[in-house]
């Protein structure tokens, strides 16, 4: 199968998973289809963008290592960008399940924006207290929802 189709069939997938999701939360209750539908509609639209640049062919652009098509490389070698980005995942997955959202989201955001994309402090400052003020507002605010604490925290407090 070649990328652009396998490509294309991710999108279409990704694309049904979405609308399913949406569809289906529309049945439940206020409170309860809040969460799938904050993410399953915003989903949907990005996948419809993608499948208009799969569909269109605009995807060809010069990717960061000068190929034809942004991850389009000779063989499947991982490259340090790659390695780079599954670093960071990691530390963000250790960060929230040991300091929790509140804690460990802003935490790593601040810390990828100052030093894993070296941007200045005030920028990673304010993408930190943004993150908090996103996770604070939204989540535990407005949708009331109880967001996981981490396993550090409660022990160490």
């Amino acid at each position: 199968m070649s990328r652009s189709i396998g490509r294309l069939a991710t999108t279409l997938v990704m694309l049904a998973i979405f609308a399913g999701m949406s569809l289906i939360a529309l049945g439940f209750p206020e409170k309860a289809a809040f969460t799938p539908l904050l993410v399953g509609i915003p989903g949907a639209i990005l996948c419809l963008a993608q499948l208009a640049i799969d569909v269109t062919g605009r995807a060809r652009a010069a990717g960061p290592d000068g190929d034809e098509e942004f991850g389009d490389r000779d063989g499947d070698a991982v490259t340090g960008r790659e390695w780079f980005m599954f670093a960071w995942l990691a530390v963000f997955t250790a960060a929230l399940i040991g300091f929790g959202f509140h804690v460990g989201g802003p935490l790593v955001v601040f810390l990828y924006i100052r030093f894993g994309e070296r941007e200045p402090w005030r920028n990673a400052i304010l993408a930190g207290v943004g993150t908090f003020l996103v996770v604070w507002l939204i989540f535990t605010k407005l949708l009331e929802l109880p967001l996981f604490g981490g396993l550090l925290l409660p022990t160490l407090f």
